[in-house]
């Protein structure tokens, strides 16, 4: 047991995408994979917590990166717990490439909430979460409440059985797919992730439908509302770009 772990990754080719550099997508994947090790490992992962009849659910969610890694880079993600409050638990992660050169942090926040009622429970029911808290930032802050989204429909969807998890609703992953879908492949040669933010409002699940709304606040910067029929606002993002160096776009 390790109150503050770093886990390694090798970039496999499904972790890339058209321009051989990991996809948001799979960077969260990997993020939320490195959460939920080391929950595991010490003593308060999913397994754990449905024996109980509990799971955790991601609130919030804010990556910052100098750069996403590529096909030749490996990547390690170091994680630990910085704050346990009643209902929310915050963890932190910091990225480094091959080298060791940090490229990125991520902070989350966190619920558990109790699987037949699908309400919020206190974290002092969790009393071994304590012991892994380590007094250490990063510089990011808490993950944000975005503002509402005043934006025209830029994607679609209907939830099917694959995206459905162990959870019983969407996968988080795949919000980040619905987003990450409002671009075209013209735009992604031309323009790379900054910064992406989440806040996750509401359960999407099987055979839901909705739509992505997207709206430009400045160049580069967009906001992002998925509207449900059946549920309303499920979740607000937010994605900052920085435009490619002719050389890169020319790649």
């Amino acid at each position: 047991m390790s109150a503050k772990k770093k886990y390694s990754y090798d970039i496999e080719a499904q972790d890339i995408d058209f321009r051989r550099r990991v996809s948001l997508r799979s960077l969260t994947n990997m993020v939320l994979m490195t959460a939920g090790r080391n929950a595991d490992e010490n003593g308060f992962g999913l397994l754990e917590l449905q024996a109980e009849h509990y799971t955790w659910v991601l609130s919030r969610l804010v990556i910052d990166m100098e750069r996403f890694p590529t096909e030749q880079d490996s990547l390690s993600i170091e994680t630990w717990i910085e704050h346990v409050g009643t209902t929310f638990t915050t963890r932190n992660f910091r990225m480094r490439d091959g080298a060791g050169t940090v490229i990125g942090h991520a902070k989350s926040s966190w619920a558990v909430i109790n699987m037949q009622t699908r309400r919020s429970v206190r974290l002092d029911t969790i009393p071994a979460m304590q012991q892994f808290i380590v007094n250490e930032s990063i510089p990011l802050d808490e993950p944000a409440r975005i503002a509402n989204v005043e934006g025209e429909a830029a994607n679609s969807f209907i939830v099917k059985y694959s995206e459905i998890d162990v959870n019983g609703h969407a996968n988080s992953l795949n919000y980040v797919q619905w987003l990450s879908d409002c671009f075209s492949l013209d735009f992604y040669r031309k323009h790379y992730i900054r910064r992406f933010e989440i806040n996750f409002l509401k359960e999407i699940t099987y055979g839901d439908r909705g739509e992505v709304h997207r709206q430009m606040i400045a160049p580069e910067d967009y906001l992002f509302q998925i509207e449900t029929t059946e549920k309303g606002t499920a979740c607000r993002a937010r994605i900052l770009f920085e435009k490619a160096t002719n050389k890169e776009a020319g790649k």
